[in-house]
């Protein structure tokens, strides 16, 4: 069976959609390493302001996460397609990650779960509750959602983080790696 073609590509563009660096990454708002990458990728893209570096974050659920599927939905429908919304929310969240990891959930129902992510939506955002769970609920959330997993097997990704720099999976950094082993990665690449 084919994949029917989105709406829309999958990630969300932070930077130049011309730059000369583009990062694609693939994370899961579940997942603790992508948490613990996501402080890295935030201070590239501040060092690299107004340079030609791009960052497209790709959010995909993994299968042991069962909770990461209704808090990418709350993402994509805090952000309504605003990037700068979408990764101020979703550092909000890895900052909460604790409160919606399995342990926490281990006991608790799938409403729980939507009134803890409209919660932070009000909390964060300051939205209407009620417009942002009937937004979640919504088809254009709901393939914004599935899109970028679809792209991922694509691109053979099966975990996360997993990071591509120009397209190349072959990189030098990951979850452990401080700025200066991106700008060790990426400063090369901009001469």
């Amino acid at each position: 069976m084919s994949i029917p073609i989105p709406h829309r590509p999958s990630g969300v563009l932070l930077g130049d959609p011309a730059a000369s660096v583009t990062i694609d990454v693939f994370i899961d708002i579940q997942c603790p390493h992508s948490r613990a990458i996501w402080p890295n990728l935030m201070a590239v893209m501040e060092h690299y302001k107004g340079q030609s570096v791009s960052l497209k974050t790709h959010l995909i659920t993994l299968s042991n996460h069962r909770q990461a599927w209704d808090m990418s939905l709350g993402l994509f429908a805090l952000a309504e397609g605003d990037a700068e919304k979408f990764y101020r929310f979703a550092t909000f969240l890895y900052e909460r990650q604790d409160t919606f990891y399995n342990g926490q959930f281990l006991h608790k129902t799938h409403e729980d779960l939507r009134n803890l992510v409209a919660d932070y939506a009000v909390e964060h955002g300051k939205v209407d509750r009620e417009a942002f769970i009937e937004r979640m609920d919504s088809s254009d959330v709901y393939e914004q959602g599935r899109t970028p997993i679809r792209y991922a097997a694509t691109r053979s990704v099966w975990a996360t983080p997993t990071v591509f720099i120009n397209n190349a999976g072959l990189v030098p950094v990951d979850h452990h790696s401080s700025l200066e082993d991106w700008q060790a990665a990426i400063d090369p690449l901009l001469k």
